[in-house]
């Protein structure tokens, strides 16, 4: 409030005495009484505004511990859980259904023609003709075995939680000579199916849905990763990109039966074949650094290289080719010590190597 000597108002409330002072707020003049009740009054204002404040704060705090919400998504989150696992139930029960069915047709029809061999030799009634029937029996029977399964995984893409469900695609195939049926079956699961890596011992770490493995360990600590391929006919090639190494270059890339069993030192047995560092190449237990018999040098190998790993089943040979080098190794598969179906090793020896499997082109 300001004191006005030159100009005298009326007390705004009292109209009896001048105004001695002017509230710089409202304009207006009070006397000597009244000043403090002009006080007073905004005093009791103010206060009606702090506690108007106070009251929306208690707003804002409720408001963030809205339990009923929480308590909505903790039941949304349950019935999606006990959705699915009824979903995964339902499925393995029709697995092993189609799977028993699938064992019984076999078991059908390889008693059938145990009965029709048996009584054949006792009668000793058969001819060349009855010989050749009974091979393609026993072929079919044998081919049907090895043949993929034909059971499929569905998915429902429509919903938002996409639950599954199993399904056989025996019916739509069944009029088709089982001749026809294999290369079709083998060909379809060759294209779905992306390899990734499959577990690992030792110091590593599988990343980005298993596309990556990473070495996490202490310096010359070898860490064992499998692929999840197995490979058994035709070639299947598997690209790989080096992300990191520490020098020197220690990397082993091969292959072993899908029979061994993961443990240290996989890769000095004789059930193993690849590549590694130091020029060295392992042969099923023998080891090798010649650089010019093997086509191969790790000492050129970069950073950022991507290799391609090809298993040539029909050849009994594996593969490695260099992207950036252009440059091929090839090494021969002993399948007496090395059986099919093969699957993908690989080692790391130092910390932070990692390697990331690429798309298939």
């Amino acid at each position: 409030m300001n004191t006005s000597a030159n100009r005298k108002k009326p007390c705004a409330i009292c109209s009896e005495s001048a105004g001695i002072l002017t509230c710089i707020g409202c304009q207006q003049a009070f006397c000597g009484k009244h000043v403090s009740e002009h006080r007073q009054k905004l005093a009791v204002e103010l206060d009606h505004i702090l506690q108007d404040h106070d009251l929306i704060q208690h707003r804002i705090k409720t408001i963030s511990t809205n339990y009923s919400l929480l308590e909505q998504i903790n039941r949304w989150e349950e019935n999606c859980i006990e959705r699915i696992k009824v979903a995964a139930d339902t499925a393995r029960e029709n697995l092993g259904e189609l799977l028993n069915q699938s064992k019984e047709k076999l078991t059908t029809t390889s008693y059938d023609l145990a009965v029709d061999l048996r009584s054949s030799l006792e009668a000793d009634d058969y001819s060349e003709n009855d010989i050749i029937r009974w091979t393609q029996k026993l072929s079919a029977l044998e081919l049907e075995i090895k043949t993929p399964s034909t059971i499929r995984i569905i998915e429902n893409k429509r919903a938002i939680i996409r639950l599954i469900n199993i399904e056989s695609n025996e019916s739509t195939n069944e009029n088709l000579p089982i001749i026809q049926q294999q290369p079709i079956l083998k060909k379809g699961l060759e294209k779905k199916i992306q390899g990734v890596f499959l577990d690992v011992l030792g110091p590593a770490r599988l990343e980005h849905e298993r596309y990556v493995a990473r070495h996490v360990g202490v310096r010359n600590k070898d860490a064992y990763v499998r692929g999840n391929l197995l490979y058994h006919h035709g070639q299947r090639t598997i690209r790989v990109r080096i992300e990191n190494f520490k020098s020197p270059y220690c990397i082993f890339f091969g292959c072993i039966s899908s029979q061994s069993v993961l443990v240290q030192g996989l890769h000095l047995l004789p059930c193993s074949i690849g590549w590694f560092g130091y020029n060295q190449v392992y042969e099923h237990g023998r080891c090798g650094s010649n650089c010019k018999k093997h086509g191969y040098n790790s000492q050129l190998i970069k950073k950022n290289d991507v290799l391609r790993l090809t298993f040539h089943c029909d050849e009994q040979q594996i593969r490695l080719y260099n992207e950036r080098l252009n440059t091929t190794s090839i090494l021969n598969v002993d399948i007496k010590l090395t059986p099919y179906p093969w699957q993908l090793l690989m080692v790391m020896r130092h910390k932070d190597d990692c390697v990331k499997i690429l798309s298939d082109q």
